[in-house]
């Protein structure tokens, strides 16, 4: 342990006592702050969701498209079969190339009606598969964004408790610390930016409340009669807080 050789009095001490607490609690709100959830995660879970969202309308959006180009081509399809189908029952053409030509057509026709009419079931069953997909992936959105926004009104409102809590915090560390000697003060802060923040720790027990190391009865005393003494080990300025 060492000590300073000019004595400040009690009131000096008990002054930076309640300067050290201040920092403390200082400090834990700055943690705390730090600590808030900005909601990162979610708003990348958004992001992500509201992609899948899109890709899977786009996918909709093509495979519609799709079923009404070729729902088209089948309706054409349908209008050159009747009309071929009409010329050769109807008794206009009766050139035997013109009938046998018209007999092809009629059966190439058949099998494009044909083909058409498979590719739009299986663009139908598509187009039903994607709008549940579309409606699931745009719930879920739905879902994180609710989430989110809650989530952001929890945020400020801690934000804004928290950065109240700061600034009444430093106004009263700034009210404490106006009235402790300025050296004793600089010292104080050169300790605590040393050691983590604290540059006073209480004896508790007959040990150093930083370190744990022992504290000579000596140099309670010395203490007791107002005197600045550090811990050998840790340096940080040593307050009796009636323990001992």
């Amino acid at each position: 342990m060492s000590d300073e050789g000019t004595e400040v009095g009690t009131s000096p001490l008990d002054g930076l006592w309640a300067v050290q607490r201040a920092d403390a609690q200082l400090a834990d709100a700055r943690a705390r702050r730090a600590a808030l959830d900005e909601g990162g995660t979610l708003r990348a879970e958004v992001e992500a969701a509201r992609a899948a969202a899109a890709e899977a309308a786009a996918r909709l959006r093509e495979a519609q498209a799709a079923l009404r180009d070729h729902e088209l081509q089948l309706a054409g399809t349908e209008a050159r079969y009747k009309k071929a189908e009409g010329d050769l029952y109807g008794g206009r053409v009766s050139n035997p190339k013109e009938l046998a030509s018209l007999q092809d057509d009629i059966a190439s026709l058949s099998r494009a009606r044909d083909r058409l009419e498979d590719t739009i079931l299986e663009l139908l069953e598509q187009v039903e598969a994607l709008k549940r997909l579309d409606a699931a992936r745009l719930a879920a959105l739905r879902e994180l964004e609710q989430r989110l926004s809650a989530h952001l009104t929890e945020f400020e409102t801690a934000r804004d408790r928290l950065d109240a809590e700061i600034a009444l915090r430093s106004a009263q560390r700034a009210e404490r610390a106006s009235i402790v000697d300025p050296r004793l003060l600089k010292k104080y802060e050169s300790i605590a930016a040393q050691e983590a923040g604290i540059g006073m720790v209480a004896i508790v027990g007959g040990h150093c409340g930083g370190c744990r190391n022992d504290v000579p009865a000596q140099f309670v005393s010395r203490i007791r009669l107002g005197r600045v003494v550090t811990c050998e080990r840790c340096h940080r300025i040593l307050y009796l807080n009636g323990a001992d």
